[in-house]
Parts: structure tokens; sequence; C-alpha cells
């Protein structure tokens, strides 16, 4: 029969379902009855394609490509950069595809940063500011990727026309709306793109201005609360990275976490690791006090942190959707990523959400336990490390699920998240050789675009260049302590 099928005017979501879409607004009934955010209407215009054959020079018939069907609205960028509605369309689908590969199961509640990018096009041409800092990531991605070095260049002047548009509204003091909130979350994902601690500090602006806003910012007035909720999971696995893993982590408002808090188990756990904060604070303080003074505070140091290790495990259960341990060859695309002990076998997870709500359990385990560890070591000199280590090696039995093709750039940052963590009680316990684990996987993430990664590795090996110099038995600083420069 003639005509278009209704699939073609449904929500992204329901078209990779083959169901059919009612077309509520701003999210359809299926998805809010699924339990899954919607990601609006308009991103067909940059989803669906229809294949055209090419011709070589010689007659041949080349490989179909896909072309573009409809086009994004007129965007707010800079007079010079300008493009037409087929070249700024073509550039952000180009950038989808590339960024985020081709899966049907990939939905926004897998990934909030998909949920962000699909809803891009129903925003644009609303916000110079957020099409200016889409456009301009989307260019300079695209460019290194391909080592175009004019897109590239192209990208970096748009994206900073982004930021003096951002510098302006600031100086304004206009209320945060949706918009500006997100252009913040585009500013933090192109920072994780570099490879340099100017990168890194810049992050740190943006997840601090970010903060700032949210701290003000009223949730429950927009009617978008998918849009909401995904900008502010990306923000706390942002300020998440920055709390436990870098040197920066006592400039993260930890506040952050607990915003528009809810019942998920992924914000409860979000919340855990805010309460972990002040126990690695005053762990730090405990270090500089005398003997004497030392075994008290350790004492009660360690009885804050069982009763907040006791809470998490009594939440436990609340988690679905178990790990399961599977063949090495089920997830050995690159047989690098697999757990470096051949006796441990690689988790398998029903979804992508559930990867990484126990990826971010194991995290607030660990953090925990490492202030446990040091205490304890500060007491007792020779405490048991094999709770932190089982710990850390249930990190990494989940690296090559979430790091598999169709889900490495959805996965990314959870993964530098649990990464660090794991190497940091490697370097902890003196464990050389999952030390060196870690640093392999950091540059097979790199090279996936999170340029990010290779300034962590740099700086961990600081942190393990300064455990190894330590006298053997002396109390072992956590390493986001110390405050080491990139080599």
């Amino acid at each position: 029969m003639g005509g278009i099928p209704y699939t073609s005017l449904g929500c992204a979501t329901c078209k990779k379902r083959k169901i059919k879409c009612d077309l509520g607004k701003p999210e359809c009934i299926k998805c809010v009855k699924k339990g899954t955010p919607c990601p609006g209407y308009d991103d067909r215009n940059f989803l669906h394609h229809t294949l055209v054959s090419r011709r070589a020079r010689n007659g041949e018939t080349k490989r179909p490509v896909p072309q573009l069907v409809g086009q994004l609205k007129p965007l707010a960028l800079p007079a010079q950069f300008n493009m037409s509605a087929e070249a700024r369309t073509q550039l952000f689908a180009t950038f989808m595809h590339t960024f985020f590969a081709c899966s049907s199961s990939l939905n926004g509640r897998d990934d909030t940063w998909y949920l962000l990018m699909a809803r891009f096009p129903t925003m644009a041409g609303q916000s110079e500011l957020l099409d200016r800092s889409v456009i301009g990531l989307a260019s300079v991605f695209l460019g290194m990727k391909a080592a175009d070095g004019q897109l590239a260049h192209q990208g970096l002047e748009i994206y900073n026309s982004a930021l003096n548009a951002m510098a302006r509204i600031l100086q304004r003091n206009c209320p945060p709306t949706p918009a500006i909130l997100y252009a913040a979350i585009v500013f933090q994902t192109y920072e994780t793109m570099q490879n340099s601690e100017t990168g890194l500090r810049n992050c740190l602006t943006h997840i601090q201005g970010a903060t700032a806003m949210l701290k003000h910012h009223d949730y429950h007035r927009h009617s978008d609360q998918s849009l909401i909720k995904a900008i502010v999971s990306r923000q706390k696995w942002a300020a998440s990275m920055f709390i436990l893993n870098t040197p920066y982590s006592t400039e993260v408002d930890a506040e952050c976490l607990t915003l528009g808090r809810d019942d998920s188990p992924i914000d409860e756990l979000f919340c855990v690791i805010a309460e972990c904060i002040p126990l690695r604070k005053d762990l730090g303080k405990i270090m500089g006090l005398q003997h004497g003074d030392r075994q008290h505070a350790c004492q009660t140091l360690l009885h804050r942190a069982f009763n907040l290790e006791e809470r998490l495990q009594g939440d436990w259960y609340r988690l679905d959707g178990k790990p399961s341990p599977c063949d090495r060859e089920n997830l050995g695309q690159e047989p690098g990523m697999l757990p470096v002990d051949p006796g441990l076998a690689p988790y398998e997870f029903d979804t992508l959400e559930t990867a990484k709500t126990y990826l971010l359990f194991w995290v607030a385990s660990l953090a925990i336990r490492r202030v446990i560890y040091q205490a304890e070591k500060l007491l007792f000199r020779d405490p048991d490390p094999s709770c932190m280590l089982f710990y850390a090696n249930e990190i990494c039995r989940s690296v090559a699920y979430c790091m598999q093709p169709q889900t490495r750039m959805s996965a990314g940052q959870a993964v530098l998240v649990g990464l660090s963590q794991a190497a940091k009680c490697y370097i902890e316990c003196g464990g050389k050789t999952g030390f060196l684990w870690c640093q392999a996987i950091y540059a097979l993430i790199a090279r996936s675009g999170f340029g990010v990664a290779l300034c962590m590795n740099q700086v961990e090996w600081g942190f393990w260049n300064a455990a190894q110099r330590q006298p053997i038995g002396s109390p072992l600083l956590l390493p986001e302590a110390v405050q080491v420069g990139l080599r």
C-alpha cells in the first residue's frame, strides 16, 4: 500500500521497538508506561536515511551511502559559519552516527548523553548558546576523528563563541534555563575530549558552574522532566569522577550529588558517595595528628565508615538484574579489556543501565573500603586488603561489557569513574599487574574520543611513583589528596 507508515512520525524509542507511537508531548505514553525517557520526534531529521548509489569516475557504482532526510532548523551560528540547512543537518547526523554506535537497544535511560543529543533538533534555533555549543562540539569531534584540521579549527571557533555567549548570559545574571544547563553539560563533554591538564581544569570549571546553577534551579517547574533529569544525571557522573579520582576533589561541591534526588538506586548511590567525602577529608586530618590523638580519631572514623558501609550493603537487594559471569570469548572483541586474571570471568548485564548501576555500587563500596583500609593501617599497620581488592576486581570484570563497540561511547564516563577507583586501590596495595591493566584500558578509552583518559593515566602514574617512594609499612595518604603534577 502507498502512504507513509506510522513509524515515520513516532519517537525513536517506539521506532526501535517497532510499535505504534501515540505522539504525545513532551513524552509519548508508551515511553512513560515503560519508564523510558522519550527522546522526542524531531530526531527523525538525523536518525533516518535513504540509501543513494554514487558513481565513480570510471563509471562503476560505489557502495550505497546514506543521504540525510529532513533538515535542522536554522541555527544561531557566527556569520562566517552560518552553513546551509543541508550542511548543518548532515554535520549533526554524521556526529550522531559516529559518536553513538548503531544499536537498536540504545535509549535515553541507558545513556543520558544520547537523550540530550537526541533532543537537540527539537531545541535547535531557540538558543544561540546551545546551537553553538553543540555544533562546536560536533565539529571538533568529527575533525579529530577524520584528521580534518580545518573542521576541527572551525569547531573550536564556534565552541569559543559559545563560551562567550555563556559569559554574556552569566553577566546578565539570567536565571538558568534548560538550554543554559544543557550547554553547561556540553561544555563538560567537550573538555573530556581533550588530553591536557588545562582541559581537566576547564572541565572542573564547567562542573562548578553547572553545580552553582543547579543549586538555584527549580526542578519541578519545567514540563520536560526527562530532559532535566538527564542533565542532572550527567552532572552527577561528571562530579563523581572529579570528587573521587582527581587532585581537584576538594574543589567540587559534593552537594551536587544530592540535587534532584529521587528514590532510584543510582541516586541513592550518588548520595552515599557524597557521604563518603567527609570521611576522606577527616582521614586526611587524622594523618596530621599525634599518635595518642590519632588512635581515638581513627576508631571514631572507622565506626562512621562501617555504619555507612552497612547501610550501603543493606540496600544491595534493591538493585535489579544481577550481573552474570560469562565465557571470556563472549566479550572478547578486544581481549585487552578482559580481566587480567584469567580466573575471573567477565560480567554480562541485562541492560547498560544495570551495568552502570552496579558499577556505581562497586565504586561507592570501594571508596568506603579504601577509607577503612587506610584508617586500619594507621591503627594496626597491616590490615587485610582482600575486601578492597574484591570491589576493584568487580569493577574490572564489568569493563569488557561496558566497552563493547555498540556501548563504549555511552558507558565511557561511567567506566572512567570506576576504573580510576580500581587503579587507586591497586596503588595502595602495590598491585602492579592490576594497575598496569587499568592504565592500558585508559589508552583504549582515549582512542574512542575521551582524551581525558590519557590525562588521568598521567596523573595516576604520578600517584604510583609517589607511593613507590614511601618507606615500607608507612601510612599512605589517599592518592587523590596528593597534589602531583602531570609528567
